[in-house]
């Protein structure tokens, strides 16, 4: 008889222990967003996997129900800020909504991988000319390519340089001899340009002054340091400790590296007098410091005017969102989309903006 009873009294204790640690670490990807990865790490990883970690507490609160236990208030209470989080992931949606005295800006934000990472096996050449064929449908006024890949400059400065007569480009050479790296193509005429440039790194920011009738308008285009660790890599790495040693340094090693390029380009941010928008592949979720730093004071395309799931690499559909439109709050979001082309390893965040308040 004592034993059956202790049997019980110890998986409750267990159980117990599970939900407080699930919690704690749900409790610390929330803290992540404040944290700058180069003074204090730990919290990043769990801000990487909000996601999973937010399904295992809901989880373990399911089952802490169904058994009536008592502790089901741990998860119930950890996962009540999760819905602040929500429609940075997902969202219902209001659709498309235009009057006459909006001053629609329709912008397109895209890494295309160089062309060489399509879904469907295309050669970089057909990539490249497909996703010509998909701006020339989906007409924006302004496009800011992140991973671009030409030849030459000649080859750059002639890609639809009849639908966008003006462009901004910085590219760096690869071991081939051939060019990537950001441009900014557009309508609208360039009054200004600039680079902001990385110590040891190919990533980068871009950003051009672009003047949109009477008002001028800074758009910054950028690329964030990645991880360039796969998920499948993960998982093999999960076999070994000392891989997995190595693959948390690695990914420490980058969230400071990006977490400084932020700190650099909101110090150029500060000196620009037009209002700023800012575009491109932040490598990171947004549950992470660079998201929260670079979205302070700002709109989100998505959180604004999207609808349904706002994933925007391909591999991770529909739990890993890393690419953004970010807008200042006088500012109103019209539209956002993230088609699913399959031409790159990333989708397309194309983002209709009213910007009626530009000074």
């Amino acid at each position: 008889m004592k034993s059956s009873r202790r049997t019980p009294r110890f998986f409750s204790i267990t159980f117990r222990m599970l939900l407080i640690l699930t919690s704690c670490a749900m409790l610390l990807s929330y803290v992540s967003v404040y944290i700058n990865p180069s003074l204090f790490a730990l919290p990043m990883f769990f801000g990487l996997f909000f996601i999973p970690i937010a399904f295992i507490n809901l989880s373990l609160l399911t089952v802490a129900l169904v058994k009536g236990s008592r502790s089901a208030w741990i998860p119930l209470i950890t996962l009540l800020p999760a819905l602040l989080f929500a429609e940075s992931f997902f969202k219902i949606g209001n659709g498309e909504r235009q009057n006459e005295t909006e001053k629609g800006l329709k912008i397109e934000s895209y890494n295309v991988g160089m062309f060489a990472s399509s879904q469907n096996g295309q050669t970089r050449e057909e990539c490249c000319r497909q996703i010509a064929g998909h701006l020339k449908e989906e007409n924006p006024a302004i496009v800011c390519f992140q991973e671009f890949y030409v030849a030459d400059y000649l080859e750059c400065d002639s890609f639809l340089a009849a639908e966008y007569p003006y462009r901004y480009y910085r590219l760096f050479k690869t071991r081939d001899s051939h060019l990537f790296g950001n441009m900014i193509l557009s309508r609208c005429p360039i009054v200004k340009s600039g680079s902001i440039t990385f110590p040891s790194s190919t990533n980068l920011s871009i950003f051009a002054d672009l003047k949109i009738g009477d008002d001028t308008i800074r758009i910054y285009n950028n690329h964030l340091e990645s991880y360039n660790i796969s998920f499948t890599s993960i998982i093999k790495k999960w076999a070994g400790s000392q891989q997995l040693i190595e693959m948390h340094e690695k990914m420490k090693g980058t969230t400071i590296k990006r977490s400084d390029q932020v700190n650099t380009i909101l110090e150029n941010i500060e000196s620009s007098r037009h209002p700023v928008i800012i575009c491109g592949d932040f490598n990171d979720t947004p549950i992470s410091y660079t998201y929260h730093k670079l979205a302070h004071g700002r709109k989100d395309s998505f959180r604004e005017a999207g609808k349904g799931f706002a994933a925007t690499f391909a591999p991770a559909w529909p739990l890993l969102r890393i690419d953004y439109i970010l807008f200042p709050k006088q500012f109103h979001g019209i539209s956002h989309t993230t088609p699913r082309t399959g031409l790159s390893d990333h989708y397309p965040v194309i983002a209709e903006i009213d910007y009626n308040n530009a000074t």
